[in-house]
Formats: structure tokens, C-alpha cells, sequence
């Protein structure tokens, strides 16, 4: 049975995944096949569970979950995140987002990210805290060879 698809919801999962793929540094931010691939399985996740009775609230839900399925946090969250609550004594605020654009040209930091299995779906496992503290101190490292470790302010 062939489904109409409801141009609006389409174009919605097919605007909110470019954008969060831009705006969170995925590399699939570029890969149109993917993102027209990805928005339409979600509508199609959206459609079967509406058919089947559930709620809009919780069809939309989960057609999210499928949406940003791998992609939901991404390498630049993980270090943005670093920067901005580890380094703002050193780096004007303008900065952090130059600066971790800047970090996920770092090998070292892709070496730790892939011992650590950061996968785009990566949130809360055991390894978190110890995964955050090894890239600071690496993250630190390198400011100290480019000289930044002096305070910007007497904070």
C-alpha cells in the first residue's frame, strides 16, 4: 500500500536534522542522502506508530529517537563542553567555538574519543567522568604548547 507522506512532517525531520547535524559538527551534515534517508524513516516511524493507536506526543517521541539515532551527541558537544566549563578562565568566551572546531583537527583527542567509543549515541556510562578528564588534561596540554594557559581575566 503505497503512503502519502505529509509534506510538512517530512520537511520538518528533514530541517531539524541538517540543523542539528550543522550545528553539533556531524560530519553527516553534508551527506544529503543521509539526511533524506534519516528524515524519512522517522516520519515513517511517526505514521506506523500513529496507525497503531499511540499518542502523537509518544509516536513524535520515538520518530525523534529515530531521527537522531547515532547522532545525538557528537565529538564537538563532548569538547565544546570541556571548553566551555574547564578553560573559560583561559579562552575568551568568542573563542570556544573557533577553539573546539579548532580541537577535532586534534588526533589525540580522536584517539581518546575512539578508546572511549564516543559513537554519536555516547551519554552516560561508567567511563564518562574518566573519558572528560583525560581529554581536559590533553586539551590543557595543548594550550600549554600554543603558550594560552595564562588567565584572561583575575577570576
Amino acid at each position: 500500500m503505497k503512503q502519502n507522506k505529509d509534506p510538512m512532517e517530512l520537511d520538518f525531520y528533514l530541517l531539524y536534522l541538517a540543523q542539528h547535524l550543522r550545528e553539533h559538527q556531524f560530519p553527516q551534515a553534508t551527506n544529503q542522502k543521509f539526511i533524506v534517508e534519516r528524515a524519512a524513516e522517522a516520519y515513517d516511524t511517526l505514521c506506523s506508530l500513529r496507525r497503531e493507536g499511540r499518542s502523537f506526543q509518544v509516536a513524535q517521541e520515538l520518530a525523534m529517537r529515530t531521527l537522531l539515532r547515532g547522532v545525538y551527541v557528537s565529538r564537538y558537544d563532548i569538547l565544546y563542553d570541556i571548553v566551555e566549563d574547564k578553560l573559560w578562565q583561559y579562552l575568551p568566551e568568542g573563542y570556544w567555538v573557533d577553539f573546539t572546531i579548532h580541537l577535532l583537527t586534534k588526533k589525540q583527542l580522536h584517539d581518546i574519543l575512539d578508546r572511549y567509543e564516543v559513537n554519536g549515541d555516547f551519554l552516560d556510562r561508567e567511563a564518562h567522568q574518566p573519558m572528560l578528564d583525560e581529554l581536559t588534561g590533553e586539551i590543557f596540554e595543548i594550550l600549554d604548547d600554543y603558550g594560552l594557559l595564562q588567565k584572561t581575566d583575575d577570576a
